[in-house]
């Protein structure tokens, strides 16, 4: 280069230094740097939209030229603001012949200036704008009742829980559970902890405020790593604008994950009602339905019944009816008589809306246990899956239909990724626990049942399947007595389970194991042989219970039982590893081949080793 060039950019250099160019560069780039973070820190925890912060990062953008452009132009005075007068050239070689020590911090000071102006606007963007990052997992918490009123907590919780079936049905983004997020309610866990719990990077939270006819909703989106809140609005609405309030939610927090999909163009609620009170319904009997009470559930048919005769093209209302009864016929006999009900209610669903998940799982589940039209139970359950691939109820019930058809390597992969995206379901535990027995992995399915017992699940469930396949478990007599203790237990504090409850406890007891409880077990067997000698609501496990007695022939008669009085849990019968005694009987092979099942299972023919799915 030229030596009359360098002395020209030189000079240049001077000039820019001369007029501020520097100068303005510097502290506009820091001052507005620190604009950008203030604005990215302090927005999304005001009611403001979210395209705010975006504004205020390209305003601040753009203004940097025009803010160089006026520092070239103008100078500040005693006498004001006016144009900047050029120097002649020996004026400005006198300021390019100082030290360099003099002309460079100028230089490094706009340098720092720009780059912080640069860092603050990429940082901003890449969260907020057209390229900002994906998040691919949530977890929606229990929205806060703030309405004063207990008797609001199911609108809340059915708010939070349709939000969280609606995200369900976004490509590409896990949302976790229902049962886990809903467990960790006034556990008081900081973020971090509940992202590692639940295996999530992102988790939504809110509160609800109802009165009379308006509803204030409030929710934030919050980066479980990290703590930064990523979106936040306010929805203060007329009661009757819910279901739009919904939308607009789900919209705009799937547009804060994954900012790249336009999901203003998707629908992600479907089946629902205009019907306000129909809701208030659906959302009640879903509320009853996730108890598994039985009284509870009996009042949760009662709710969907009411529903769909205010709006019978309630689609979801049709498919809550249908589960509604299915689980209240697993736990009261006199729920078989809605059996016929459920079908109906399934199928009206799937037809009213054909793209709605909810409506699939029903029906697949119900041509599963009620049926045992196993094509039609696979087809239904997929297309759930299809359609909500968070859906863990439907890949845990399809788990179940394929174990029931020997296909227990598949059934447990379901039952593994049901289990991934709702890690804290006693329910998901219970389900692969029995996968893993049929599968002879003993160890594993036993310490499922004892975490769903540490963790307050449904003890009489996983007491009784500890008992049913307790010596494979490895279990003493001495430990299979205090689950029988238990189990009698349960019973006596009025809270009823299946008739073969007692049945396994009577079982598990009859070889004399000692325990200090001889009441408790002399009540059980007591009880057991009652229920026994009359019509027992569960008569696959009556097979099981004259098995493990040693009486193979009442066992066999049992299973044909079950048959013919259409146990619902009969399916179970092919895999279960406590009825292998009874294989060989011709009966047995005649009613397996009746059902479309497999006598027993053969994990070498399946193709199982014990590293599948893990």
């Amino acid at each position: 280069m030229a030596a009359s060039q360098v002395n020209d950019y030189r000079r240049l250099f001077a000039e820019f230094k001369r007029r501020s160019v520097f100068r303005v560069a510097a502290m506009y780039g820091a001052t507005a740097f620190v604009l950008i973070e203030a604005a990215d820190l302090i927005f999304p925890r005001i009611p403001l939209p979210e395209w705010t912060v975006t504004l205020v990062v390209w305003l601040a953008l753009l203004g940097f030229p025009v803010a160089l452009v006026l520092a070239w132009a103008y100078e500040r005075t005693p006498e004001g603001v006016r144009q900047t007068d050029p120097l002649e050239t020996a004026e400005l070689d006198a300021i390019v012949a100082q030290p360099a020590r003099r002309r460079w911090p100028a230089g490094i000071a706009a340098l720092v200036g720009i780059i912080l102006l640069c860092l603050g606007a990429w940082w901003t963007l890449t969260r907020t704008g057209p390229g900002a990052q994906t998040y691919e997992s949530i977890a929606v918490l229990p929205f806060e009742n703030l309405s004063g009123n207990p008797d609001n907590q199911y609108f809340s919780d059915g708010l939070a829980d349709e939000l969280l079936n609606a995200l369900s049905g976004v490509e590409d983004l896990k949302v976790a559970g229902r049962t886990s997020s809903f467990s960790l309610r006034d556990q008081n866990l900081d973020l971090r902890t509940i992202g590692d719990t639940l295996d999530v990077e992102t988790v939504l939270e809110g509160s609800v405020r109802r009165s009379e006819d308006r509803v204030r909703i409030t929710a934030q989106l919050i980066d479980a790593e990290t703590g930064y809140h990523l979106w936040s609005d306010e929805y203060d609405r007329d009661i009757t604008d819910i279901f739009q309030v919904q939308e607009e939610l789900a919209q705009s927090i799937t547009r804060a994950l994954l900012p790249r999909l336009r999901s203003e163009t998707e629908e992600l609620y479907r089946g629902g009602t205009d019907d306000l009170a129909a809701w208030d319904l659906y959302l009640t009997c879903r509320q009853n339905w996730y108890s598994r009470n039985i009284d509870q559930l009996w009042l949760a048919v009662e709710q969907c019944e009411e529903a769909v005769a205010r709006d019978a093209e309630f689609a979801l209302a049709w498919s809550g009816l249908a589960d509604a009864i299915d689980a209240l016929a697993f736990r009261d006999i006199r729920g078989e008589q809605f059996v016929p009900r459920a079908m109906t209610a399934a199928q009206r669903a799937v037809l009213l809306d054909p793209e709605l998940a909810e409506g699939w799982a029903s029906w697949g589940t119900l041509a599963s246990e009620m049926e045992r039209d196993w094509a039609t139970a696979e087809l239904a359950l997929r297309r759930a899956i299809e359609r909500k691939p968070s859906n863990a109820y439907a890949r845990a019930m399809l788990g179940d239909m394929l174990r029931n058809q020997g296909r227990v390597k598949e059934a447990i992969e379901q039952q593994r990724a049901a289990l991934r995206i709702d890690p804290l379901s006693p329910v998901i535990h219970g389900v692969l626990a029995i996968s893993l027995a049929a599968a002879r992995e003993y160890d594993e399915a036993r310490s499922l049942f004892e975490r769903t017992l540490a963790a307050g699940g449904d003890q009489a469930a996983a007491r009784l399947f500890l008992l049913l396949d307790g010596p494979e478990f490895g279990l003493t007599g001495d430990e299979m007595a205090i689950h029988a203790v238990e189990l009698a237990r349960i019973m006596r504090a009025g809270q009823p389970e299946t008739a073969a409850v007692l049945g396994h406890a009577f079982a598990a007891t009859a070889g004399g194991a000692g325990t200090a409880d001889d009441s408790l077990i002399a009540e059980a067997r007591q009880v057991a042989q009652t229920l026994i000698a009359d019509s027992v609501f569960n008569a696959r496990q009556s097979a099981v219970i004259f098995t493990r007695l040693g009486d193979e022939e009442a066992a066999v008669r049992w299973l044909e039982r079950a048959s013919e009085s259409n146990d619902l849990s009969l399916g179970m019968a092919s895999t279960d590893p406590s009825l292998d005694p009874l294989r060989d009987d011709p009966r047995v092979q005649v009613l397996m081949d009746q059902l479309g099942l497999p006598n027993g299972y053969d994990p070498a023919e399946d193709g199982y080793s014990a590293e599948d799915g893990r």
